[in-house]
């Protein structure tokens, strides 16, 4: 029980650092290609230098470092459509999206993993939904293309968590991590040619004040927060540690209302979004703890 609540802590605190990411994402000036290019290129450099995780990744079997590598392309491109629905929309849209992870989660992992369909792991899902609606309430045609992309980047979200749960069990946090981030960087040096020719002129490489930024996002956001996910998935399921992020949203938007002036979405609709969100969250974890304790009497 002691070993799940802090794993429950964990996630909180990943999920308040997740939220912050938005926030960097709308006041680094550079586009989402380059700004993901250089989120995976610095923590790749800062984790190489981790003792022993060089002679760790020798250790794994080529398989496993396949699986693991194109776990992390599918956290890449959640990531280039994420930080796209920021530049496209705002801060408080894209992490509104955030929270459909759970719902897809919940009808994905059923059908990929073969897992027992949990019935209220759905409905959970579903309530959700009119939360996200409520707090995302700034859905003019301008921020449509910006919904969209939150939207597919919740998808792909959804199945970095049910594959990184499945295949990763006996591998480290840092290794994962280390693992993933560099076949992202490889992954968007690969791309790199074709958006230059597509997008010419849009890969900066960043200033002063955005290279702070980023390695403030790189380190601060990234491999604290996925280091403490990636633990918390090895005691929690991958639904109820997507469940604990559907906060992200309320994280986000508060300090995207503080530090960026979105203060419009603070209206009844965002108070309300957030019960409904939080109804979700502390529902499952009471249903979660009485199932346990079923469990134990048996």
């Amino acid at each position: 029980m002691q070993i799940r609540s802090k794993a429950y802590l964990n996630m909180h605190i990943a999920t308040f650092l997740w939220g912050i990411t938005a926030i960097l994402g709308r006041i680094i000036s550079i586009q989402e290609f380059p700004l993901v290019w250089f989120r995976v290129f610095i923590v790749s450099i800062a984790m190489s230098f981790i003792p022993k995780l060089i002679l760790q990744l020798r250790q794994l079997k080529r398989k496993e470092i396949y699986i693991v590598s194109g776990i992390g392309i599918l956290l890449t491109i959640h990531w280039l459509l994420w930080y796209g629905s920021i530049k496209y929309a705002n801060a408080s849209v894209a992490v509104s999206c955030i929270a459909c992870i759970s719902l897809f989660v919940s009808i994905l992992e059923p059908l990929l993993l073969k897992t027992p369909f949990d019935s209220s792991n759905l409905f959970l899902g579903i309530i959700v939904i009119p939360g996200i609606l409520l707090i995302n309430q700034s859905l003019e045609l301008n921020y449509k293309i910006g919904f969209l992309l939150g939207i597919l980047s919740a998808v792909f979200a959804a199945l970095f968590t049910i594959y990184n749960k499945k295949h990763t069990q006996h591998i480290s946090p840092n290794l994962i991590t280390f693992i993933q981030m560099l076949s992202g960087l490889i992954f968007l040096t690969v791309l790199l040619p074709f958006y230059m020719y597509w997008q010419p002129g849009n890969f900066h490489f960043p200033n002063q004040k955005d290279l702070i930024l980023l390695l403030i996002l790189a380190l601060g956001c990234t491999v604290i927060p996925y280091n403490l996910f990636l633990r918390t998935l090895k005691v929690t399921d991958a639904f109820t540690t997507t469940l604990i992020n559907n906060l992200e949203p309320v994280y986000g938007i508060v300090l995207a209302a503080i530090l960026l002036g979105e203060s419009k979405e603070l209206n009844w609709k965002f108070y309300a979004g957030t019960v409904i969100i939080l109804s979700a969250v502390f529902i499952h974890a009471f249903l979660t703890h009485r199932q346990q304790k079923l469990e134990r009497t048996k």
